[in-house]
């Protein structure tokens, strides 16, 4: 049966607390998963590593569970080597450190049937590594469809229902071994608004800086800077849906659920699903995760509780590590979802947006009705910089509509 994830929180924590960490064990070359109960500590490792036959997906993340001013939480590990090694050819690809995590070469693409493991070093020394993961065979996505509900999904943090499109796909499941599903996507929507610089700064030279001349209070003062070109805002699920074809083996699978894409904005939309195909340990893995995100009341970076997967320190057989590397090909398929008739109100938050205006950014004495020298410079707009999260580039399937 597929796996959704509805409507959830991040899970709060306190030192005090146990938690659940769902723990899958590769023993001989079975799979049992069990529920075993671990203290909140300092010091446990979580990575969440995949790799991917579309790079977009290809990353690496890695924490550490910290305990700061009583709170419980894992923290972002930087400096680490982080490599993916092919055991076919012995090539190594380098990860790059970004801002959410460490990401291969733009140019890096790993094929079908290939095999991969993952390697670790943090910045103090210590090692990990995963088991080898094969590529499996990707199957492709026969047909995509976003169906509108105005009460989608409970959100525990808005009190209330709320609204989106649920996106699903046909297949055709194949016959000669047995399958399982993955799905994630990103979504696109037109961006206005490129940049906001906070506090007493102001947008100049591609990023914001001091301004002198900003009298405002700095925790109420925002400037917001147009897109000078066309703009998209991209967007990541976080939800985990899946499926296996133990029951429906070779059968045409149709309307299986594959996403739930909320109402942000009533910009129109293309969303861009990947459907990943996994070996039976990363759907197991996936799975006991799922349920007990379900079980706990969400799933955050990282994830409030996390699995034990198939990666390990070499050196030191008797600690436990926490998150999984999975290597999966993906098949892609988009669609164009227009909203200028969807009427309820979006999930997003708004606020006024503010443009420089002369007593903003600049001398005061230029500001005055009677100034006659060099005008106040202002600036309102900026390009469209390429980031993980924003692009210049029409999404597949993208339609200017009049």
């Amino acid at each position: 049966m597929p796996h959704k994830s509805r409507g959830k929180n991040p899970l709060k924590h306190d030192a005090s607390k146990l938690f659940i960490i769902g723990i899958v064990l590769f023993c001989w070359g079975c799979i049992d998963p069990v529920e075993p109960i671990f203290e909140e500590r300092e010091g446990l490792i979580y990575i969440d590593a995949f790799l991917s036959t579309d790079n977009t997906f290809s990353n690496v993340r890695l924490f550490e569970s910290v305990v700061e001013f009583g709170d419980f939480r894992f923290k972002f590990i930087s400096g680490a080597d982080v490599r993916y090694r092919n055991m076919d050819t012995g090539n190594e690809v380098v990860l790059t450190e970004q801002v959410d995590g460490y990401d291969p070469p733009e140019n890096f693409t790993a094929q079908v049937g290939s095999t991969w493991i993952l390697t670790i070093i943090l910045p103090d020394g210590r090692m990990y590594r995963s088991s080898p993961e094969r590529i499996r065979n990707p199957v492709s996505i026969a047909n995509i469809r976003a169906t509108y509900n105005p009460e989608l999904k409970f959100g525990e943090g808005q009190n209330r229902f709320l609204p989106g499109h649920r996106i699903s796909v046909d297949l055709n499941d194949p016959a000669d071994e047995e399958n399982f599903y993955l799905w994630k996507f990103r979504s696109f929507e037109n961006l206005k608004f490129c940049k906001t610089c906070e506090g007493s700064t102001y947008f100049r030279n591609g990023e914001c800086v001091d301004n002198p001349y900003d009298r405002r209070s700095a925790g109420d003062a925002l400037l917001d800077y147009e897109c000078g070109t066309p703009c998209w805002q991209i967007r990541f699920n976080e939800e985990i849906d899946l499926f296996s074809d133990q029951f429906t083996n070779g059968s045409t699978l149709t309307n299986l659920p594959a996403g739930d894409a909320l109402l942000y904005t009533l910009e129109n939309m293309v969303v861009e699903l990947q459907q990943f195909s996994l070996s039976p340990l990363a759907y197991e893995y996936f799975r006991v995760l799922d349920d007990l995100v379900d079980n706990n009341g969400g799933l955050n970076a990282p994830p409030p509780v996390a699995l034990i997967g198939n990666i390990f320190n070499p050196n030191d057989s008797e600690e436990f590590v926490l998150g999984r590397f999975t290597a999966a090909a993906s098949s892609t398929r988009s669609i164009f979802i227009e909203r200028s008739e969807i009427t309820e109100e979006p999930v997003g938050t708004f606020r006024p947006r503010i443009s420089e205006a002369c007593d903003f950014v600049c001398d005061p004495i230029k500001c005055q009705p009677a100034y006659m020298g060099p005008p106040c410079m202002l600036v309102t707009e900026t390009v469209c910089a390429e980031e993980k999260f924003k692009t210049g580039i029409p999404p597949e399937s993208w339609q200017e509509l009049n």
